[in-house]
């Protein structure tokens, strides 16, 4: 952290992920017809330089300098799925362990700041929705209808056991005693080439989840929904085209996702990002990005957050009170950074961050951060 922040002393965290996996073409290996499999674990560790300094350690976390960080330090069984091709591939149907953002609101990761990194959902309904690092029992079919258009459908177990963190055995639960319900996403996809941006490729996707475990309301207590819903548009599109190399250009994306208001307590996120692969010639592989990302915390919570503050006769931002919940409100993020890849299996990712109001606490002053990442693939 560079300046600002709720605890503005300078320090330095890092976080780190191994990841170890396989792909298997069991065409190849067994016979089996235009079917592959993976098997993939995974290991994270370190620690957050916004749980650590950036945000007031009493409020709920929203954004994180470290995309890398969450779920726990402990080992996990992140995908063990099997997929198989029907109708010449165009119906896709995977079942297994996996994490929901490999199929559905999945999106490019260009950035170390967390909101600016894949999909949305995962930020804002942890709850019901798991990303890698974590994998869940699930089935999904993709339909590819037209060149173009693919329509996917998926079930996926909600199951709080599968993000505990308290040791490596909880990683690896196979067991589906303590399910509560199935979160079931459907999601178009249109992949065109449009002739506005000179048949550059581009992708377009809308989606909407519904969730059937129970949700208690996000003001009343007490208060039990029969399940929550939420919504989403992926868009990234080329823009434009350098050299020889068609990957090389300038690239676009904008992520939305809206949430239940009567459950959740982010309502919104929006996401906007810019890179340009290949901005030097000599350097074809790098990439310049800058991006901004953006939580909305609902207004129901807020007011229970007040409300719960006025009981304990709170009137206005308490700096050192343990049982002040500070208020909270929207959070921004913005990133700018080089992408130096220094080999193919090596990259280099400085970045300066800004965060606007962590936490979505306008009391809490706006923090700077420098940071690197670094991926070596083996």
């Amino acid at each position: 952290n560079l300046d600002g922040g709720y605890n503005d002393s300078n320090t330095f965290e890092n976080a780190a992920q191994l990841s170890l996996g396989a792909n298997f073409d069991l065409e190849k290996i067994a016979g089996w017809k235009d079917t592959t499999a993976s098997l993939v674990v995974t290991k994270r560790d370190g620690n957050a330089l916004t749980l650590e300094r950036i945000k007031d350690p009493r409020s709920s976390q929203l954004g994180n300098a470290q995309e890398i960080y969450g779920r726990g330090k402990i080992w996990r069984l992140s995908q063990a799925w099997v997929k198989k091709g029907f109708v010449d591939n165009t119906v896709q149907v995977k079942f297994g362990r996996m994490g929901m953002s490999e199929d559905f609101n999945s999106s490019q990761c260009e950035f170390q700041n967390l909101l600016l990194c894949g999909g949305q959902l995962g930020k804002s309904i942890g709850s019901i929705w798991y990303n890698s690092p974590v994998g869940v029992w699930a089935t999904n079919v993709k339909y590819q209808f037209a060149p173009d258009w693919t329509l996917g459908v998926g079930v996926y177990e909600v199951n709080p056991d599968n993000i505990k963190t308290e040791s490596n055995s909880d990683g690896f639960n196979l067991d589906m005693n303590n399910v509560k319900g199935a979160t079931i996403p459907v999601e178009l996809a249109w992949k065109p080439k449009l002739a506005a941006f000179n048949g550059l490729p581009g992708e377009y996707k809308v989606g909407a989840l519904y969730s059937t475990a129970e949700a208690n309301d996000i003001k009343t207590a007490g208060k039990v929904h029969d399940g929550k819903q939420s919504f989403w548009i992926n868009a990234q599109q080329q823009l434009s085209h350098a050299g020889q190399d068609p990957k090389r250009g300038l690239y676009v994306s904008f992520n939305g996702v809206v949430n239940d208001k009567a459950t959740t307590f982010v309502q919104s996120t929006q996401q906007l990002a810019l890179w340009y692969k290949g901005p030097f010639d000599s350097r074809p592989n790098d990439s310049i990005g800058f991006g901004i990302a953006n939580y909305v915390v609902n207004d129901r919570a807020k007011d229970k957050q007040i409300a719960t503050n006025e009981s304990r006769g709170y009137y206005s931002y308490d700096p050192i009170a343990s049982d002040y919940i500070p208020i909270q409100d929207d959070e921004l993020n913005v990133e700018l950074n080089y992408t130096y890849q220094w080999s193919p299996a090596v990259m280099l990712r400085p970045n300066i961050q800004y965060i606007h109001q962590p936490a979505g606490v306008k009391e809490v002053d706006d923090a700077w951060v420098a940071g690197l990442s670094v991926k070596v693939n083996f």
